[in-house]
């Protein structure tokens, strides 16, 4: 009978763990490939029109994060959405904002900007400048497709996500949710997201039914009868979008599986550490919650500040 040591044994254990992730990489890129080599064949005709909704500010947040912003946007625009939405929420005094570079690069492209008085009313967490789920709720209640998708600007449709909503009758009773797969973006040095680069994977992160904020995809009557997510939030982010998820599903909604939602890795993210800048986490208690009717800062006045970008006082 042969022994190891207990060196060796640690050795075999990280040689069969390296194995199992050569071959789960493997196994990704090529069902990736051959999903994209499909789209090329049979074309990705839209069956219904989404429009996507980001927010962010710019604040150096994540290294690279406007050339992070523009490349998911274009990579999205390419193959799913049809319109977005950019809420750009307390935004630093000494910065040129995000909106007026976004509106001209992308005609489909509507901006909200949120100044610092009305984040100082609302956030009661210092730490916190960005109220994330206040700010999506912002882009909903303002959205005009019969679908909306809330994402992150660092987050591309996987093919898999492509394929299965562009050939599906969407049910305005069902809420899709995504699994979160991490890939690789190369900092100051990428501008654009390519096939190749959508193959990199890099972590998994195990699917939640309830959702991952890169990825909550319902209908605009649902997000409507939810009253978008829990404004009640104040000091928070990590976990409202799970709860936002919950709320449509005690109101009724169904949960699908859409897919892979591919998340360009950044140090500040946390999933690789919780940081003060993350707020509080939010819980599943005291579902369902009820905003008020002006959720989303709905009684807000818009002034047009130029083509398509909108201050809200």
């Amino acid at each position: 009978m042969v022994s190891f040591k207990p060196r060796e044994i640690k050795g075999i254990r990280g040689a069969i763990y390296r194995w199992e992730r050569l071959q789960e990489r493997t196994a990704f890129a090529l069902r990736a490939a051959a999903g994209y080599a499909s789209l090329r064949t049979n074309g990705h005709q839209r069956k219904t029109s989404i429009a996507a909704v980001v927010v962010g500010r710019n604040d150096d947040y994540m290294p690279d994060f406007k050339e992070r912003l523009f490349a998911t946007l274009e990579w999205n625009f390419k193959y799913l959405i049809d319109e977005a939405i950019f809420v750009e929420w307390n935004p630093p005094p000494d910065r040129e904002l995000l909106s007026h570079e976004l509106t001209r690069r992308f005609p489909h492209l509507r901006a909200y900007v949120v100044p610092n008085e009305i984040h100082q009313e609302i956030c009661r967490n210092a730490n916190v400048p960005l109220l994330e789920y206040h700010a999506k709720n912002v882009g909903i209640r303002r959205a005009a497709t019969p679908w909306i998708l809330t994402t992150n600007a660092d987050a591309a449709m996987g093919v898999d996500i492509v394929q299965r909503l562009l050939h599906h009758q969407l049910d305005p009773n069902v809420v899709w949710t995504a699994h979160r797969v991490d890939i690789r973006w190369r900092e100051s040095q990428q501008q654009h997201i390519g096939v190749v680069d959508t193959l990199s994977y890099r972590r998994d992160i195990p699917y939640n039914e309830l959702g991952t904020g890169e990825f909550n995809l319902a209908s605009k009557l649902f997000w409507e009868k939810a009253r978008g997510y829990d404004e009640s939030l104040v000091k928070h982010r990590i976990g409202c979008d799970v709860r936002g998820i919950a709320q449509m599903v005690n109101l009724g909604a169904q949960i699908q599986f859409a897919g892979t939602v591919l998340h360009l890795t950044h140090p500040t993210s946390c999933t690789e550490s919780v940081q003060p800048h993350h707020g509080e986490w939010a819980n599943l208690e005291g579902i369902p919650y009820r905003n008020s009717d002006h959720w989303g800062l709905a009684d807000r006045q818009e002034i047009e500040i130029t083509e398509r970008v909108w201050q809200l006082k």
